[in-house]
């Protein structure tokens, strides 16, 4: 058996030195990378079911050698062990389509850690349901999309019970998170001292929030001819933020206030306080308790974001040129950062941007607005000089209210729609198509509304001042 697969890389070798970098046509080369992509996930499946046998067979020898060999670290064999029993034993159509090469590896960890997180009340036929939805969208999402998705797929089967799933799995995870709490600063025995930890999100964010307030632009690094990273001006915020405990014993104001967390919550959840509690710019995290936004309340300030209908957002904009705080904090919830196609930027590093512009009449809106960095910011900005097929197009779905980029005829003649693949979680839990109309626009964008008419809207500040005894003021 060594010996074939010995043999079958050896050709993949073969074929790949056959290629020179002038005459190789781009679809050999892309075909050449997709077979190896896919025979690695296949020998990852192989790995995995045999691992399985042996624990199945209590060949203890083999078990021992994965968790003390020098290729992985002990985490991550315990880790391997672990999905290798998820796969053969609890979810089959995910390792039946890791042994095939449909999935990669790291999409086939993020699908069955999304999938432990689903009710235990689930039966065999529901799990079997949901590992069948997932697997029809493991062609357009990553690993974190898939790993939300997966989490959340009992609001698809079940969405009368996913409430309460919801607030007995946070409750769980809260206590969980609390108990595993650290901070470890130890030497590296190079002149530096290592850092590691871990935090309760809420905690987290709290301390996020301070060392946002205090992070400096990179361009304040240009002067030293440094290019500092995000991380390296993140490490600069947090000595900067002892320092100035040290020294004054007060902690850092953002913007003349204090540093705010947003969070997001339904009309339900704002008026009862009960439900769930999502958090802006965490894409990775799946709620609060609504306790844990009270005792936030208490440290931070808060901006509430409220959702109304189907997690659609309530229409806070004014007729203002720019962008409210109470409507950047809307963007910052709908969007998650620079909503841009394959974009990472934060959202405390983006910028809001009127999809028709101010000077062309358009209103500053959440119907009009985006979350942009800088530089896509710059890509996306109406040239009037410029012919509208030669430039990038924003509209939002009509559907869902999030986001699609139409690209240049330069760069797509086909002017396909693409959007952020963040956003297709809810595209797909909205029922949405998966993508607009893929002709080529010929009028302006649509200023799509976000919700009903204005006259049927609730009052966003009304709504607060109401529920204020359920939230407390912060105080």
């Amino acid at each position: 058996m060594r010996e074939q697969m010995q043999r079958s890389i050896a050709a993949l070798w073969d074929a790949a030195l056959s290629l020179t970098t002038d005459d190789t046509p781009a679809d050999r080369l892309a075909g050449l990378v997709a077979a190896v992509t896919e025979a690695e996930a296949q020998l990852a499946g192989l790995r995995l079911h045999l691992l399985h046998e042996a624990k199945l067979a209590a060949t203890e020898a083999v078990i021992d050698e994965v968790r003390q060999s020098v290729r992985t670290t002990p985490a991550q064999a315990t880790a391997s062990l672990r999905l290798a029993q998820d796969l053969c034993d609890r979810f089959p159509l995910i390792g039946a389509a890791l042994n095939d090469g449909s999935i990669s590896l790291a999409q086939a960890d993020a699908i069955v850690a999304g999938l432990r997180k689903l009710p235990g009340r689930l039966t065999r036929a529901e799990l079997t349901r949901c590992e069948k939805e997932i697997l029809q969208h493991v062609d357009t999402l990553g690993p974190s999309e898939l790993r939300v998705l997966a989490a959340r797929l009992v609001e698809i089967i079940d969405p009368d019970a996913s409430d309460a799933d919801d607030a007995k799995r946070l409750a769980r995870e809260e206590a969980a998170a609390y108990r595993g709490r650290f901070l470890r600063i130890a030497p590296d025995y190079h002149g530096s001292m290592r850092i590691t930890g871990q935090l309760p999100v809420a905690d987290a964010a709290l301390l996020s929030a301070q060392l946002d307030a205090l992070m400096q632009d990179a361009s304040t690094y240009t002067a030293t001819g440094e290019a500092a990273s995000r991380d390296a001006r993140r490490a600069d915020a947090l000595v900067l933020l002892t320092q100035k405990a040290a020294n004054t014993g007060t902690l850092p104001r953002h913007g003349g206030d204090r540093p705010q967390v947003h969070v997001t919550l339904d009309l339900d959840t704002l008026t009862t306080g009960l439900g769930r509690v999502g958090l802006i710019g965490a894409d990775d995290v799946d709620g609060l308790p609504a306790g844990e936004v009270r005792r936030l309340a208490c440290d931070a300030g808060i901006i509430p974001v409220v959702l109304g209908g189907p997690s659609r957002l309530l229409d806070v904009g004014r007729t203002y040129r720019t962008f409210t705080p109470g409507l950047r904090a809307a963007l910052m919830q709908r969007d998650g950062g620079c909503a841009f196609p394959g974009c990472t930027a934060t959202p405390a590093s983006c910028e809001a941007h009127h999809i028709i512009p101010w000077w062309q009449g358009g209103d500053t809106q959440l119907g009009n607005g985006i979350l942009l960095c800088p530089h896509h910011h710059r890509l996306v900005e109406p040239d009037p000089l410029q012919s509208e097929p030669s430039q990038w197009r924003v509209h939002l779905d009509p559907v869902t209210g999030l986001p699609w980029f139409t690209p240049p005829r330069h760069i797509d003649p086909a002017r396909r729609p693409r959007q952020h693949r963040r956003f297709r979680p809810e595209q797909i839990r909205a029922g949405a198509p998966p993508c607009p109309d893929t002709s080529p626009p010929d009028t302006d964008p649509p200023n799509f509304p976000v919700t009903g008419p204005a006259d049927h809207r609730p009052d966003l500040d009304d709504l607060i001042r109401r529920s204020a005894d359920i939230w407390g003021d912060g105080t």
